[in-house]
């Protein structure tokens, strides 16, 4: 229009419809927006191409409401917008008429065109910007095609996780526990000789791991003990590694299906394939209880035992390179903290020894530990933790703390203090069941070391006191117990 020599009335003509169709066009366009912002985008190639086209519209109407006014001979309509893929590069050719009519110098430095569509420097500095703008355009649709490829990788990794949290809803666990360390307690009473299949789920980053059990409470008990976790057979475990990394607090229980023995690897396995766990290394189910050899691998074992006998020669040498100066241990000792290690890591469990009062006092690295200081035996202290019952009528011994916040008031076994604690026991050894005494108001009147102790004192016979001590209740204004009561 501008590049043709029209005259003025046919230029406020084509102006003015300009005008009016620019109405329902921008009708049309902020319909488009309003849909896009009330609706959920879904970034797949032709919605990008869609928002591009709005996005070019736009700037190109907006161009123009800026030149009209100026008069300017900038026609910066875009004629001709050739959008095509070149090795997935998105091309945008723009032509400018009046820059190839109305700047074009021929021979005499004549310019081509009528004199107002001569430019001048204001045309030239706003041709400019719009090839700034368009430039930016153009990188614009490379941006979003090379984003349109991202969203659709970051797409299929959601239907993957969907596809993950799907097969969790499906499932149906026969018991659900919040925290492994939490309910460490509730665990091991609900699962105790039960055999099953059993899922760990790490609650910071979703993992989760599938194993199963004869014994789910004993299972379990492991995972609880640090010391257990910490051994040498056990600490390149992934699940032990995560366990020990975010704590035991922070893992979730599923008992997915109680199971008999037989069939614990197969349901093991089914877990392990429908879940696919991030800690399970094996993809499978393995158990080899219940199974057989046959006849013939009977046999070649029997065979490669009894060949398992060094020559004369052999044993003299092996004995030469381990006695004396040859042994690599020759004059050297473990230090303390190499001797603690070496126990902590063959104990099946700790002991915590909390007093009469149920205040931790310290822990125990093992049964046999214990034992051996205090001078009992291993089936007594087992007896007693499993029995819930005093030691020696001052100490309560356990395999798990009472309270989760419980902080032992003697840091260290083999410490002075645990030294103290432990000549404290070995002196009350001839103690089996104290006896505590409180009025009525059981306000706490005295400890005694037996039966026949607050028999003497009381003037009451050995029977009574037993039987009030075990069954509960007042005697001639007296309670009896075998363990401190809360007032």
């Amino acid at each position: 229009m501008y590049t043709v020599g029209l005259d003025a009335d046919t230029r406020a003509y084509f102006t003015a419809a300009t005008m009016i169709i620019a109405v329902p066009t921008g009708i049309k366009i902020f319909s488009w927006l309003a849909t896009s912002y009330g609706g959920t985008f879904a970034f797949n190639t032709p919605m990008i191409y869609a928002l591009g086209f709005i996005f070019l519209f736009t700037i190109g109407g907006l161009i123009n409401l800026l030149a009209l006014p100026l008069k300017t001979t900038i026609c910066e309509k875009l004629l001709t917008i050739m959008i095509f893929w070149y090795f997935f590069i998105l091309k945008i050719k723009n032509h400018y008429f009046e820059q190839f009519a109305g700047n074009l110098l021929i021979f005499c430095n004549d310019k081509v065109g009528t004199p107002e569509t001569s430019s001048s420097p204001r045309v030239v500095v706003y041709t400019t910007i719009s090839e700034d703008i368009v430039r930016v355009i153009k990188y614009l649709f490379i941006y979003l095609f090379i984003y349109n490829l991202d969203i659709a990788n970051f797409r299929s990794y959601s239907n993957l996780v969907i596809a993950k949290q799907d097969k969790n809803n499906n499932l149906n666990p026969v018991k659900i526990y919040d925290s492994l360390k939490k309910d460490r307690v509730q665990i091991l009473i609900d699962q105790k000789d039960k055999s099953g299949v059993y899922c760990l789920v790490n609650k910071i980053n979703g993992h989760k791991y599938v194993g199963s059990s004869i014994n789910l409470s004993s299972r379990m008990k492991n995972y609880i003990n640090n010391t257990y976790l910490k051994n040498k057979n056990n600490s390149n475990m992934p699940i032990v590694k995560a366990l020990l990394k975010y704590d035991q607090f922070n893992f979730s229980v599923w008992i997915l299906e109680y199971v008999e023995p037989e069939s614990l690897s197969i349901r093991e396995t089914f877990y392990i394939t429908y879940l696919i766990p991030y800690y399970n290394i094996l993809k499978q189910g393995y158990s080899s209880l219940g199974y057989k050899h046959t006849e013939e691998t009977k046999k070649l074992l029997s065979k490669l035992a009894k060949n398992r006998i060094h020559s004369e020669k052999t044993k003299v040498l092996i004995v030469r390179a381990l006695v004396g100066e040859n042994n690599p241990f020759y004059n050297k000792n473990h230090s303390t903290e190499t001797k603690i290690r070496i126990i902590e890591a063959k104990s099946a469990y700790s002991v915590y020894i909390y007093n009469s009062s149920k205040k931790l006092l310290t822990i125990f690295p093992s049964v046999g530990t214990l034992a051996r200081l205090i001078k009992s035996n291993h089936k007594t202290l087992v007896n007693v933790i499993k029995e819930k019952i005093l030691f020696r009528g001052e100490w309560y011994l356990s395999n798990i703390p009472f309270n989760i916040e419980d902080s032992p008031s003697i840091s260290s076994w083999y410490s002075k203090e645990g030294k103290k604690l432990v000549s404290k026991i070995n002196n009350q050894s001839h103690i089996k069941k104290a006896i505590f005494v409180y009025d009525v108001n059981k306000n706490f009147i005295g400890k005694y070391e037996g039966v026949t102790d607050a028999q003497r004192t009381f003037n009451i016979s050995h029977n009574t006191i037993k039987k009030y001590a075990l069954g509960g209740g007042t005697y001639n204004g007296y309670i009896f117990s075998y363990e401190r009561m809360e007032k």
